[in-house]
């Protein structure tokens, strides 16, 4: 019986550690503006969220990245999947007359836990 008792009082504390390591590890979402001639409005509004990010890759969890991603995406007008600005951006196309386009762009670190998201949605201009 106490064998059994030290067995489940340890595998909930390895639990909750690993849930506290977890929460840890992610950052708040963060809104990332850029500036773009091609999107009605010039102005684009993006949320960026990172967790397990490793301290050599946290250039790429910045606004100031996100922001090169965004513009050139849309200087692109990317409507297939691509890597940009070490990010791969998978678009949605939500309507065509006029083009709105959602973006999902992660950065996954090859050899670390990273894992970075930037979403934003365009309305292109009909140049």
């Amino acid at each position: 019986m106490r064998r059994s008792f030290l067995i489940a009082a340890s595998v909930v504390t390895c639990a909750m550690l690993a849930l506290s390591a977890t929460a840890a590890a992610k950052t708040p979402a963060q809104t990332c503006t850029a500036s773009s001639p091609n999107v009605i409005g010039h102005t684009i509004k993006g949320t960026l969220t990172s967790s397990n990010v490793d301290p050599s890759q946290a250039r790429f969890a910045t606004c100031a990245q996100a922001k090169k991603v965004m513009v050139k995406t849309t200087e692109l007008r990317v409507e297939m999947p691509r890597a940009t600005k070490a990010f791969y951006c998978v678009p949605t196309v939500k309507s065509t007359d006029p083009d709105v386009v959602a973006y999902k762009c992660t950065f996954k670190g090859a050899d670390t836990a990273t894992f970075i998201k930037l979403t934003f949605q365009v309305t292109y201009d009909q140049d």
